[in-house]
């Protein structure tokens, strides 16, 4: 579930503000991890419901395709007791719930790599690869500094014009 609410925002595609309402199951998932439990709570009215590729369009399709393939290609079972711990959930369910936030701003550039972070971690769970789950945990490091960076720079240059009006 990870991947399939990330990766539409990980792609490097103009985001019509699709990824605020996908970052909003991602927060419920990490806030699960955080809590320790291993299954997926959905509301009842979403579960059962069909996936139809149709609703996306052929593009977004295809560059999710290549890019999970090539991902499928790096991916295999490496450090699983890692990958497994319980206390490694809480870290990535604080991590998800950070990079769900970051999403839900609707700031350029605060969706994309927190995005694909997100969608590193859901296939190393679903792969039991502890390596790319150390790499999607630095990614999804680097993505909140982005994000931290690009916040704190629009509160600059808003504080700023402010201050030369008044």
């Amino acid at each position: 579930m990870l991947i399939l609410f990330a990766l539409p925002s990980a792609l490097p595609v103009p985001a019509a503000g699709y990824s605020t309402v996908l970052s909003i199951p991602l927060f419920i998932i990490g806030f699960r991890l955080l809590c320790g439990y291993n299954t997926l709570w959905m509301p009842a009215s979403w579960r059962g419901k069909p996936f139809r590729p149709e609703q996306f369009s052929r593009k977004v399709i295809n560059r999710m395709l290549q890019l999970i393939q090539y991902v499928e290609r790096l991916t295999k079972p490496r450090l699983v007791s890692f990958a497994r711990s319980r206390w490694i959930r809480v870290v990535l369910g604080i991590l998800i719930i950070a990079l769900a936030c970051s999403m839900l701003l609707p700031i350029p550039g605060t969706n994309t790599a927190p995005a694909f972070g997100i969608f590193l971690i859901g296939f190393a769970l679903l792969e039991d690869d502890g390596v790319m789950l150390l790499v999607g945990m630095a990614a999804s490091l680097v993505a909140l500094a982005i994000s931290i960076a690009i916040i704190l720079f629009g509160y600059a240059v808003v504080k700023g014009v402010i201050s030369s009006l008044f």
